[in-house]
């Protein structure tokens, strides 16, 4: 008899946790991530990752833990530089800070760009970024970046409400 109430009250806590959630998704979510080129031996470190580049299918060892993740990234843009267009992430304080130390003992180390876990682009570290603003190229076709850069503000403002 006390099983089957707890099974009850279990099964009308998952049914109110389910419909709460329905009106939250986003149709097109694309989660950000910067990673970091793991390189050379680091003993008693987490084993690295190996990513793959989908256009280039350049391989990529990184940590397996985000040097920044959607929460560190409070705004991206689509901005022209010399060398074309490229995405600019602007960091939280925090990530800031994380990217700047990152930048200073890593230099050299890549950081890879991770869009729901499909690696698209990659960035060398060639001095300190020591103002949270991280530019990087993309392997997408240009006339895909500007969606790209609405799916990635829709989803980090869906991040920020909850």
């Amino acid at each position: 008899m006390i099983y089957q109430f707890i099974r009850l009250i279990c099964v009308v806590f998952l049914l109110i946790f389910a419909t709460g959630c329905r009106g939250r998704t986003l149709e097109n979510t694309c989660v950000p991530r910067l990673l970091l080129e793991q390189r050379g031996l680091n003993y008693g470190a987490m084993s690295a990752v190996i990513v793959k580049l989908q256009k280039s299918n350049t391989l990529v060892e990184v940590y397996p833990e985000p040097l920044i993740d959607e929460f560190e990234i409070k705004n991206v843009e689509l901005v022209q530089v010399d060398k074309g267009f490229a995405l600019l992430f602007i960091l939280s304080d925090k990530g800031a800070r994380d990217l700047y130390r990152a930048s200073v003992t890593h230099m050299g180390s890549r950081v890879v760009l991770s869009v729901n876990s499909n690696v698209i682009g990659q960035r060398y570290i060639d001095g300190a970024i020591n103002d949270g603003k991280f530019y990087t190229f993309v392997e997408l076709p240009q006339d895909s970046l500007g969606q790209l850069v609405l799916d990635i503000k829709a989803t980090l403002a869906n991040i920020r409400i909850r």
